[in-house]
């Protein structure tokens, strides 16, 4: 199909469909820099003006000095269905942004940029390119997408990854969600890495593809941690320690974390750009659902004066993969250590090197250890301390060390829960 055919049908048809439904197929997928000319792109811009407001589009009221141009688009072809004219200028679109990114990466190259740079760029721009999404949304179809969202909840669907935690959950809206950024902040030992694959773990079971960058941990370091949390089965530490039963659980749960979708990556390229780049190659592979960085820290991005002004351009970036990528993006994060030497639980303010990850994310849980149960487990204190869209508050998880699984809180008394303030209710 020739392309300008393509954009001549899609301008025709939206200017003389008397339903409408052709000018907001159009608009909900394309942009005037998806048409050659500069006269269809000036008619493109007229439809965008009028056509959120009335069915059949008199482009002429908008742009006189077109009539020439739109008399000759308008007779060409017009009503009907254009999906697959959109559909071709958006193929057409991808294939133009596909070329931009091979020049772009020839010119790299040339000017002697690593193979990162040259990946990292590559994938970036091939993965958006693919993306059918632009960059304006009309009220009127983020309302009704808004609506879909509203009844496909109350018929018993998923919006977001559950947690896990019922009463969690209930304060994340379901779960964690497409578009933001969750940062799990503690100390070392605490049990956020543990956390972390329990989430991967939840979204895993429901067949969503997750990809888990660690960069203190290899793969098969992750997939042991994962091992033990599921089939219960304590890693063990000297020969001849796993019983036959032991050795049959394992090989259960092997099988059946074979068929979970999730990708690790435990190289020791810890920059900003080789995560991102890891991310676009893995969306380009297929749908993807969750995101984790293990932890945000450990990462680097050349070129900044000060740690402090690093960390915020890290920081940023992970919500805007977030959004770009539209999936829930989980970053791991240390507190300051003086947090330990003076006896309290952590606050937004231990975030260690930059404010601006409390800015930049929509949830921050802070875990501390609350109370010890026996020598294998611990209560750990998920504390909401910002919550974008929700209530700020904590819930009490049980953390079994010896095989890293989180589980519900189950109190051993019934004065078994701690008491909270008015400004921390529990959940």
């Amino acid at each position: 199909m020739d392309y300008e055919l393509a954009e001549i049908a899609v301008l025709a048809a939206s200017m003389r469909d008397d339903t409408g439904r052709s000018s907001a197929t159009a608009l909900e997928h394309l942009t005037p820099e998806d048409f050659s000319s500069p006269e269809r792109q000036r008619i493109f811009k007229a439809i965008t003006k009028l056509a959120p407001n009335c069915n059949e589009v008199d482009v002429l009221i908008a742009e006189p000095s077109l009539a020439d141009s739109v008399t000759f688009v308008s007779e060409q072809y017009g009503g009907g269905q254009i999906e697959r004219y959109v559909d071709y200028l958006i193929e057409h679109r991808n294939h133009r942004a596909i070329e931009l990114a091979i020049l772009k990466a020839q010119d790299t190259i040339k000017d002697g940029g690593t193979a990162e740079e040259v990946a990292s760029a590559f994938t970036h721009s091939v993965a958006k390119a693919l993306s059918k999404r632009k960059g304006q949304v009309s009220l009127k179809d983020a309302a009704t997408q808004a609506q879909a969202d509203f009844l496909n909840i109350d018929a018993g669907g998923v919006s977001a990854i559950p947690t896990g935690f019922r009463k969690l959950d209930a304060h994340l809206q379901g779960g964690l969600k497409k578009g933001s950024l969750y940062v799990i902040a503690a100390r070392p030992g605490i049990g956020k890495s543990a956390l972390a694959i329990h989430l991967a773990t939840q979204a895993a079971q429901k067949g969503i593809r997750s990809s888990y960058a660690s960069l203190e941990m290899l793969a098969s370091e992750c997939a042991g941690r994962l091992l033990t949390s599921v089939s219960g089965v304590p890693r063990p530490t000297a020969q001849g320690e796993l019983s036959h039963s032991a050795r049959q659980k394992i090989e259960q749960t092997v099988k059946a974390l074979r068929g979970w979708p999730i990708t690790f990556k435990d190289d020791n390229q810890a920059t900003l750009e080789a995560f991102c780049a890891f991310l676009h190659q893995q969306r380009l592979e297929g749908e993807l659902g969750l995101a984790v960085i293990d932890y945000l820290q450990l990462l680097t991005s050349p070129g900044f004066s000060s740690r402090h002004e690093e960390v915020s351009a890290i920081s940023r970036s992970m919500k805007a993969q977030a959004l770009e990528l539209d999936l829930p993006v989980v970053a791991l994060s240390q507190l300051n250590r003086n947090l330990e030497a003076q006896n309290r639980k952590p606050a937004l303010s231990d975030l260690r090197e930059s404010g601006s990850i409390e800015q930049d994310a929509d949830v921050v849980m802070l875990l501390s250890k609350e109370k010890e149960v026996s020598p294998s487990k611990d209560v750990i204190r998920i504390h909401l301390a910002k919550n974008r869209n929700g209530q700020t508050g904590y819930v009490l998880a049980d953390f079994d060390k010896s095989i890293g699984r989180f589980s519900t809180h189950v109190p051993s008394r019934l004065n078994d829960e701690t008491p909270v303030s008015p400004s921390e209710p529990s959940w």
